[in-house]
Formats: structure tokens, sequence, C-alpha cells
């Protein structure tokens, strides 16, 4: 199981609390970006992949031509032949008809749409460049277009925000009929304009609109499998599934992270280096750490905990400091032992980091 990542590194505008990897949006640029990905996937020539996710950034931002080139590479390079899941980021503000059919044709099944919050006021505050009309627009031309797989992103704790504003985005989101839905807690990042501005969150209010969330959300037919993400049945992501479930994949483009032969490295976090460096038929790896045993079963306790109703099974771990980590946590009651499998009991799963540091080297 090797899924492979694409991190396209352009947005329209930043948004005020991201702290991804990204740069605006320049034509010349991208299209040198699009042709650098190009000879970097020719690295990975017959290389098998189960699924594939592209993300930013904005892919979306980028032309029709570039979306072309980009997709062409990846199929004309890669073993799709036992592809799951092919999934593509977009933005509603740059999702287009020609672009969805591009997508679609070029064998794209999932679409994982940039949503984060219906209230028009309170996108303009964290920087986003759409409103609630252009995302049911795009939403509307992405099911003419054939798909029938979405994710939705959506941020709460947002400044000013509600628990019935939250109540509101989250009622709004289930009406569209998406198959699943990611939640994340606004994190305030150091050199983001939020950061800067002073912005605060409460994480007492966070708090309470996660648990919101999750009644909400299971009231209307979705199943909590991982601690961020809820999913109708069926409709679970096999892309993250990879990463929590500590699998290899490849990672292409500049800032992309990926796990490959029991090295966990990252790209060069530079556009126009990493398009030298493919350029050249050389190393584009910024770093590139070796994995050890005990901290592949770390690794492996942590991510795979994230997974709610899975977690890990007992008997994947060998080492005696993380045995012990294991049975200390049983004892508190923090993990709980389901024939065999360890796992997180959803009562625990907003003090999970505290829970799962425990596992770190």
């Amino acid at each position: 199981m090797q899924g492979l990542y694409v991190h396209i590194p352009f947005c329209r505008q930043k948004c005020f609390y991201c702290d991804f990897f990204s740069v605006g949006y320049n034509e010349h640029t991208a299209s040198q970006y699009a042709e650098a990905l190009s000879i970097h996937c020719r690295r990975y020539k017959n290389e098998k992949i189960n699924t594939a996710y592209i993300g930013g950034g904005t892919p979306s931002v980028l032309s029709e031509k570039q979306i072309s080139k980009l997709l062409d590479s990846i199929n004309d390079n890669f073993d799709t032949s036992s592809l799951k899941e092919f999934t593509f980021e977009l933005n509603p503000e740059s999702t287009t008809e020609a672009k969805l059919k591009i997508l679609k044709k070029a064998g794209v099944n999932r679409l994982s749409m940039g949503l984060q919050s219906v209230n028009n006021e309170m996108l303009k505050k964290i920087g986003r460049v759409h409103d609630f009309s252009m995302f049911e627009r795009a939403y509307k031309a992405a099911l003419n277009a054939g798909f029938d797989n979405f994710n939705l992103d959506l941020i709460y704790g947002l400044p000013q925000q509600s628990i019935a504003d939250w109540e509101n985005n989250l009622n709004k989101a289930v009406r569209f009929g998406c198959s699943h839905i990611s939640l994340y807690p606004l994190s305030i990042e150091e050199d983001t304009p939020f950061f800067n501005s002073g912005v605060c969150v409460n994480e007492d209010l966070q708090r309470e609109m996660y648990e919101t969330a999750v009644r909400i959300l299971a009231d209307n037919g979705f199943d909590h499998y991982e601690i961020s993400n809820w999913a109708k049945p069926g409709s679970q992501s096999v892309h993250n599934g990879n990463y929590w479930r500590n699998f290899k994949y490849i990672a292409l483009g500049a800032g992309a992270a990926g796990y490959e032969n029991d090295f966990r490295y990252l790209n060069i976090v530079n556009i126009e280096k990493y398009m030298e460096l493919t350029a050249k038929g050389m190393s584009v790896k910024q770093e590139d750490d070796y994995i050890d045993e005990e901290t592949r079963e770390s690794e492996t306790i942590m991510l795979g905990l994230r997974l709610l109703d899975e977690g890990v099974n007992i008997n994947d771990f060998k080492k005696e400091s993380i045995k012990s980590a294991l049975q200390e946590l049983l004892n508190e009651h923090k993990l709980i032992n389901e024939d065999g499998r360890i796992k997180l009991p959803k009562d625990m799963v907003y003090v999970s980091n505290s829970i799962m540091s425990r596992f770190m080297k």
C-alpha cells in the first residue's frame, strides 16, 4: 500500500491563519513548476500507487493546461492499475466547469473542497477570497460534472465565532449531501497574519464546538472514524488512511513530505531551487531522516490511535519501552483494549495529544 502526495504551492491569496508553504500564483512560474513535477514523476516510472492526493496551497488555482500537464504526468509514469482513490483539492473561487471536466477525464474520483465557513463576514475575516454563493455554484458544477465523492473542510473556533454560528455551519454543510467532512480547530501559527495581529483561541469554546460537531454529525449519519474526520459509510479517506496506518508514500513538489524505504523526508521548501534541481536530475530532499524500529513503533501508535474505531494491533509492538507505555495508559484507563486492538476512548479524544506524547522519543 503506497500513496502519492503532490504539493501545489500556489494560492490566489494566503489565508490569515495558514502556515503551509505557498506563494502567490504566477502563470509563468506555475507552468515551469508543472514541468518540474513532470520531470520528478519520471523518477518513479511504473511505481505502483493505490492513492493519489494533490494538495496545497490551492491546486485549483492552476490553469487548465497546467492541471492537464500534471495529471497526464502522473498517469503516464505511475502504475495506477490499483488506484483506489484520486483526490484533488479545490477552492470555490478557482473551480470551473472546464477544470472539473479535465479532472474527471484524468481519473480523479474525489474532491476536497475548502469551505471553512458558511458565513460571508467570517470568510472575509479569515482571508478567504470566496463567499458562500461561490461555494454553492462550485459544488453544483462538480455534481454536474459527475463527481459524487466530496470532502468538505470546516474550521472551528474562529474569531468571534459562537456556538450558534458553528451549528449553522455544520447544518448547512451536511445539507449538501457530502460523503466526508474534516473539521479543524483554529490554531495560531507563527508568522501568520493572525499571529502578528494577536488573535487568540478559546480552547474551552473549541472543545464545546467539537462536542457539538460530534452530536450533529452523528445525527446526520456520519461515522466519527478519525479524530478530525467524519464519513458516511464506505467513504472514509483511503489516502489519509495510508498516513494513519503508517504506510509509505511518495512526495512530489516543493515542501512536500514523504516516507519511503524507512526514511521520512522533506523536499526543499523553495520553488526555484526545486525546479533547478529536478531539471538537473538531482535530489530535491532537504531533510532525510532514518526511521529505526523503535521510532516506527512509536509513530505507528501515535498515528494509529487517531483511527477511533480501528486503533492499533497490540501484537505489532515489540519494544519494551513501547509496551510499557501502552500498559501504563491502559492501567490509567486512557486507552482501552478491545480484542487485541488498542483504542483511544472517545471521551479521551480531546486530550489525545497528551496521551500520544507518551510515545514520543
